[in-house]
């Protein structure tokens, strides 16, 4: 049987047959989606939902003297979890939060705490966040000490 996937009358729709994956990102960046896609296998897709982020200007461009106050802002409800929600009507596999800069705000159960809360509203598709999946990576290459890692 001729696999529908590589025969040239049949093209790719954009759509992962693989996986799927969404991104939750600030609303003037655009690195996670051309880094993504440009990591991801064939049959991986990628989709962006974008959060009002009021440390960003047009561009792209963060001002170098922020401070955490836009940050936490970003943090609060109603806007991550309402992107969340609206993210989980699309049919992605999992769900990423692409915000590193917001991790540098707490402790690592503050991000635990913040996937909690948005996988709440997404229902059974997992969230993960960029500090949380970075660490669960080195943990299991050996690099992270397990026994530092609560939860």
């Amino acid at each position: 049987m001729t696999d529908l996937r590589t025969t040239t009358m049949w093209r790719s729709d954009g759509w992962g047959w693989r996986a799927r994956i969404g991104l939750i990102v600030p609303h003037a960046d655009i690195c996670e989606e051309a880094e993504l896609q440009a990591m991801s296998p064939d049959g991986v897709s990628i989709h962006a939902t974008r959060v009002p982020f009021g440390g960003m200007g047009k561009g792209g461009t963060m001002d170098p003297n922020l401070g955490s106050n836009p940050l936490r802002a970003y943090l609060e409800p109603p806007l991550l979890d309402d992107a969340a929600e609206l993210m989980a009507f699309a049919p992605v596999h999992v769900i990423a939060l692409c915000f590193t800069n917001t991790s540098f705000l707490g402790t690592v159960d503050d991000d635990r705490a913040l996937v909690a809360r948005l996988q709440r509203r997404t229902g059974s598709i997992p969230v993960i966040a960029t500090c949380l999946s970075a660490m669960t990576a080195l943990e299991a290459l050996g690099a992270w000490p397990s026994s530092t890692r609560r939860g």
